[in-house]
């Protein structure tokens, strides 16, 4: 990206962030398989970082997402620094995206890494579901999701994609919002992609009656330190196979 492009992205970003502030209860929801900016005020900072992470850096391992995928540099940081970093791992996670705005991304950057991974890990869909408050169909986060997975996959030929499914949105297992989750979940064990293994962490997350178990979310959504063990121990065998 040129930097007459990038100054025209802040701009957009600084003045449409009212926009973004407008009520679910209002919006329609944005086509989840069109590429559109996050104009949510805290994403240039952010994106910066992981622009800078990502380009021109060797990979050995992409995750793509939002801030479930974010924060391994946070509350899963001393996991990331010991487990991932020696596998070149690349953070390309971003608090509220959507699956249309990690499109817009991974357009604006071409994923220009100097080396492709041998693999992507793909969380995707939290944020469909929570910004449009369910209002989104579940057929059409997984339209977004499959969007994202697919120019990965044609982008790095080579790589094998680890498609996430979508962790538990809230504490309440008959709340509306855990629904679409399952829902999506549902409809993501159906997809027939190449060179793709659906992994979910999800029962290690919960307890039997769909509760969370203790100490795994430090909110609705967002794991603790122990919440993102479970997700290394589920991706650790994936990836070390073939070393």
């Amino acid at each position: 990206m040129n930097i007459r492009v990038f100054l025209t992205a802040c701009l957009f970003w600084a003045v449409s962030s009212v926009v973004a502030n407008i009520s679910p209860e209002y919006a329609v929801p944005d086509p989840p398989d069109v590429a559109k900016l996050n104009t949510q005020p805290w994403v240039p900072a952010r994106y910066k970082v992981v622009r800078e992470q990502l380009m021109g850096k060797e990979c050995g391992v992409l995750f793509v997402g939002d801030s479930i995928t974010q924060g391994w540099e946070r509350e899963g940081a001393d996991l990331w620094k010991k487990l991932f970093l020696p596998m070149k791992a690349v953070n390309f996670g971003v608090s509220g995206d959507r699956t249309e705005s990690m499109l817009w991304r991974m357009e604006d950057t071409g994923l220009a890494v100097k080396t492709p991974p041998r693999y992507c890990v793909l969380l995707a869909g939290t944020n469909n579901i929570g910004l449009w408050e369910g209002k989104q169909a579940p057929e059409d986060t997984v339209k977004g999701i499959r969007e994202v997975a697919s120019r990965l996959l044609k982008k790095f030929p080579g790589t094998h994609l680890i498609l996430m499914e979508v962790t538990p949105y809230g504490p309440d297992p008959r709340g509306p919002l855990r629904k679409r989750q399952e829902e999506i979940n549902e409809l993501l064990r159906k997809l027939r992609l190449p060179r793709t293994t659906v992994l979910s962490i999800n029962r290690d997350l919960l307890n039997p009656d769909g509760t969370f178990r203790e100490g795994m979310f430090r909110d609705k959504v967002h794991l603790t330190a122990k919440g993102y063990q479970v997700w290394a121990d589920a991706l650790l065998p994936l990836l070390k196979k073939g070393e």
